[in-house]
C-alpha cells in the first residue's frame, strides 16, 4: 500500500476500515456512532458505503468528504 491515503467511496466501510483503521474513530466523531457497536463493522459494514450511511444518517456527504480531507485523505468518488 502506498503512503497516499485514498478513500474510494464506492468501497464498503468494512473494506475502507480494513485499509485505514483510524477512520472508525473519525466516523464515530462525524455522527456514525453505530460503527463502534460490537460486530457492526463486520455485519452492516460489509455492504454499507459512506454514501449510503450518510444518506441514512442525514449527514451531508460534502461534510464527510471535507473532514476526511482535513485528516490527509484523498477522497475518490
Amino acid at each position: 500500500m502506498s503512503d497516499k491515503k485514498v478513500l474510494d467511496l464506492s468501497r464498503t466501510i468494512h473494506a475502507l476500515a480494513s485499509d485505514y483503521p483510524e477512520i472508525v474513530d473519525l466516523m464515530a466523531k462525524m455522527g456514525f456512532q453505530d460503527i463502534l457497536k460490537p460486530g457492526m463493522l463486520n455485519t452492516a459494514g460489509r455492504f454499507m458505503t459512506l454514501e449510503k450511511g450518510a444518506n441514512m444518517k442525514k449527514i451531508p456527504l460534502a461534510d464527510i468528504i471535507s473532514q476526511f480531507k482535513a485528516q490527509g485523505f484523498t477522497v475518490k468518488r
